[in-house]
């Protein structure tokens, strides 16, 4: 780690019922015990193996004894301490991690504009991949969904490590249901359950997505990424592109911790490496897909500016300036294309500073956002 951390007075924070359903999850037994505050398991590896579970936190030796149990947990499973206690005080999630390496970086250490950068655009390519998920669109256009929205407030970023500089996201299991909406998971829910969940269908396709982008860019099937049969969104190749890609001498790699304890239904691309050459190859795909899109989309904003034919008498249709938050809740502008009728209602909606709704077919010409003939209304 680039700063120390006192690993035993951590296990303070650990859930002991997190702890043994981990154990009996991962394949140890119970062994039988006298006390009713300490829980024993056995694991029979190319030895034996035990640990004692101290199940009150108000034990004298509380910290000594978890940490000895979580060392040996580690030796078992050939992990670092360090992982073991990530998962533990992070129960039933997956981690990505994404791994930046720069020639001119210094081992842990990054500069503040890519750190910025990379932390942005990791959330994007997470908000992105859950769009993807839910509502697939080759470009995802307005403010994010709610439930992806919800989705994002769990995720949490973790600690970097030194050597590279490494973002930590973690991703808690949650699920979208009719009735309950978006509802959380723990370790205690069937396996089935998180293996099915929407943060597993999410972490699985963010990493296929980047294995499909590379594997393509390496065949040179460029027109397959831009094409509507691909269902990878424009969001996801510019949040990639947006993780310092654009700068020579970088490699950006995608590891995926899944859940030890959720093992099926599992992406088969746990590590991936695409560097600045795939940069361009990117651009090129967004600007294919974003040269003429047409998606029905609805944009809720207020008007900025109104054109029309300066006589009444004359005036067949008229233009009006939306401005709207996109998913990033950043303004954006779009030049809509209404009939007389609806443009007479615009301009009193914009006397009053009413907010109005656009529904229609969104075109992306030259980066500029151009409706026509869309669906008016005045939101209330």
């Amino acid at each position: 780690m680039i700063y120390s951390v006192n690993f035993c007075d951590m296990t303070e924070k650990l859930n002991p019922l997190v702890v043994c359903k981990y154990l009996e999850d991962m394949g140890w037994r119970k062994f039988p015990f006298k006390r009713d505050d300490v829980n024993v398991y056995q694991f029979l590896g190319e030895q034996l193996y035990q640990v004692r579970i101290p199940m009150d936190r108000d034990m004298k030796d509380y910290r000594e004894s978890m940490f000895s149990a979580i060392n040996t947990i580690a030796e078992v499973e050939n992990r670092s301490v360090e992982r073991v206690m990530l998962y533990l005080l992070n129960p039933s999630t997956d981690i990505l991690k994404l791994r930046l390496e720069k020639q001119e970086q210094v081992p842990g250490n990054i500069t503040f504009d890519d750190a910025i950068r990379l932390y942005e655009n990791a959330k994007k390519l997470i908000a992105a991949t859950a769009l993807d998920v839910i509502n697939p669109k080759k470009i995802h256009y307005g403010r994010i969904d709610e439930k992806v929205q919800q989705f994002l407030n769990q995720c949490r970023f973790g600690q970097t490590e030194i050597g590279s500089y490494v973002v930590s996201v973690v991703c808690p299991f949650a699920e979208l249901s009719n009735e309950d909406g978006y509802r959380q998971l723990s370790i205690f829910s069937e396996e089935e359950e998180c293996a099915n969940s929407l943060t597993r269908k999410v972490t699985n396709k963010l990493m296929d997505n980047v294995a499909i982008i590379k594997a393509n860019i390496d065949q040179g099937n460029l027109e397959y990424l831009a094409s509507a049969s691909c269902d990878i969104s424009a969001n996801f190749f510019e949040a990639l592109n947006g993780l310092n890609l654009e700068y020579s001498n970088t490699t950006l790699e995608f590891i995926a911790e899944w859940s030890p304890v959720v093992k099926i239904n599992r992406s088969e691309n746990s590590i991936i490496r695409v560097n600045n050459d795939y940069y361009q190859p990117i651009e090129h795909v967004v600007n294919c897909i974003r040269e003429v899109t047409n998606e029905q989309t609805e944009i809720i904003g207020k008007i900025r500016q109104l054109k029309a034919a300066p006589s009444v008498d004359k005036r067949e249709k008229g233009t009006i300036i939306v401005v709207y938050l996109n998913e990033d809740s950043k303004a954006r502008s779009v030049s809509v294309t209404l009939s007389k009728e609806d443009y007479d209602e615009a301009v009193s909606a914009h006397k009053l500073g009413k907010t109005v709704k656009i529904v229609g077919n969104l075109e992306m010409i030259r980066g500029k956002a151009r409706i026509e003939d869309g669906i008016f209304s005045v939101y209330e």
